[in-house]
């Protein structure tokens, strides 16, 4: 490997000498000319000369950025790559011979017969024409109808007005739940300061709690913290155990694989959180990398009601949820995605944002970072508007605990004087994944909302946190980011017993194996 790192950086020390650049106010002409919106019109710029130097465009000017460690910038996918795996043809920069790794051809061969983008696209590019077998149809909405089925589009169910239709805002929260991020974050978040300087729930124009959907990753997660935000309502989902890297590792992933990582996790949150296993009724795939037929084929028998994996750049109007019976019309952000029928499996869509930069983005940390709390509130009033004044389609917000960090506290005083603002609406609701896909298996108009069971306030059937959790610690751990060299320390707090080895992959329960 030691090899493979000297190679690469006599690459980059290499062609960052090769030419001179011509400059203005010490930006190169070429990523000026790329981000100008009247010439180029990017959102990123390649330097030429040093590979791991790019360009982010900020309303029109470049931004220098420089790539991590080793990796280099690489401009097809538009990220930082692995020495052995990335392409850079505009510094000329090409994987070493020695890295022992062969990039996916689909990320530099396109149209070959075994291209993911290719499969399923009505050419037969394969002799034994396989890439176009097993290939959903068009959906036929005669036949798809609710509620077990419904076209990828953006028509609002049961032919609703606009008028009759609650605005579902459905607040996530990616990655491991600690109990950091339970005290200092996600108590601000769903809750607000009353006259008395109390926190209090955040109401529902019904009188019940808003509510939201963790998908949460085993390692570092605090099962207490869990077992009491199951308790006020809030929804748990499927996001792995070990949330392993690299990515590639789920787009190669086995149905046997994803099982052990996705449904045993389900083990987990009952045996820890006293969830009950058919209560985990959705998932997430880690980085959002899927492996397409496989992964939707392992939720469809193992009786998950959901998806949340895809995003779509189909945003006017929004994507409303859709099942995989027909062909999806959603778009494929991250090859591979489903391309076969598949019944009886849900896909709640996340459906893009546009940033300030006018970028696309899934995940509001993604999008290009706020300098203050003006820019985030215009983050969310843009995108929440898209929605409201169209088709009022779910609104995603999608958060992770690092949009909030870095002295970025203006976040979340921007996103709770948003929840403030769009709660005032009388037709807005805080709501989970499967509340949500309930209301769309069963539109109900606005005014009836209150009379029916669709957004609950009782939650009286789930177990409270007891007044003593366990605490839990395990020494000597070896999984990532730790290793063998460097090993860690792993805790978590909980009302059942503590497990006699740290619960893992393979063994959900933790059971000292002989």
């Amino acid at each position: 490997m030691k090899s493979g790192i000297i190679i690469v950086f006599c690459a980059v020390a290499y062609y960052a000498a090769a030419t001179p650049v011509e400059k203005r106010l010490g930006v190169p002409l070429k990523a000026e000319d790329d981000c100008n919106p009247n010439i180029g019109a990017r959102n990123f710029s390649t330097d030429v000369n040093d590979c791991q130097i790019f360009y982010i465009c900020d309303h029109g000017w470049p931004k220098i950025r420089i790539c991590p460690g080793n990796t280099i910038w690489m401009p097809s996918i538009e990220r930082c790559e692995d020495p052995c795996l990335a392409v850079n043809e505009e510094c000329k920069y090409f994987q070493p011979e020695d890295c022992g790794v062969t990039l996916p051809s689909f990320l530099i061969t396109p149209g070959l017969c075994d291209d993911p983008t290719s499969k399923c696209n009505g050419i037969v590019e394969c002799e034994d024409g396989h890439d176009e077998t097993d290939c959903a149809t068009a959906c036929d909405d005669t036949n798809c109808r609710l509620p077990g089925c419904k076209c990828t589009d953006g028509l609002i169910p049961g032919g609703l007005t606009l008028a009759e239709t609650p605005m579902m805002v459905l607040l996530s929260f990616d990655e491991a739940l600690r109990v950091e991020d339970y005290n200092h974050l996600i108590q601000q978040i769903l809750k607000k300061v009353n006259a008395n300087r109390r926190r209090e729930a955040r109401l529902n124009p019904n009188g019940c709690p808003a509510v939201a959907t963790f998908f949460t990753s085993h390692q570092f997660s605090d099962y207490a913290a869990i077992m009491s935000l199951y308790k006020e309502g809030n929804e748990f989902a499927a996001h792995s155990i070990t949330k392993r890297l690299p990515a590639e590792y789920w787009r190669d992933a086995s149905v046997a694989e994803w099982e052990a990582e996705l449904i045993d996790q389900r083990v987990m949150f009952s045996r820890l959180s006293g969830i009950p296993e058919n209560e985990i009724r959705g998932m997430r795939a880690p980085y959002l990398q899927t492996s397409g037929n496989d992964m939707i084929r392992m939720a469809q028998r193992n009786n998950m009601a959901w998806d949340s994996s895809y995003a779509t750049d189909r945003i006017n109007p929004p994507m409303w949820p859709y099942t995989w019976n027909y062909r999806s019309t959603a778009g494929c952000a991250v090859y591979p995605c489903p391309t076969a029928s598949i019944p009886d499996v849900w896909e709640m869509p996340l459906v893009d944002w546009i940033d300030t930069n006018d970028t696309l983005c899934e995940n509001v940390d993604s999008c290009y970072f706020p300098n203050n709390k003006e820019e985030a509130l215009e983050l969310f009033r843009t995108n929440f508007a898209r929605h409201y004044n169209t088709n009022k389609a779910p609104f995603t917000v999608n958060l992770r605990a690092r949009f909030f960090l870095n002295d970025a506290y203006y976040n979340m005083e921007a996103l709770q004087e948003f929840l403030d603002e769009i709660q005032r609406l009388d037709d807005v609701y805080l709501v989970t994944y499967s509340q949500a896909l309930a209301w769309v298996q069963n539109p109900t108009a606005l005014q009836n909302i209150r009379s029916s069971n669709l957004f609950p306030c009782d939650y009286e059937n789930r177990a409270p946190l007891c007044a003593h959790p366990n605490l839990c610690g395990y020494a000597n751990i070896t999984y990532a980011p730790n290793d063998v060299e460097h090993q860690g320390d792993r805790y978590f707090q909980t009302c059942a017993e503590c497990p006699a080895v740290y619960p893992w992959v393979n063994n959900p329960l933790g059971v000292e194996l002989p």
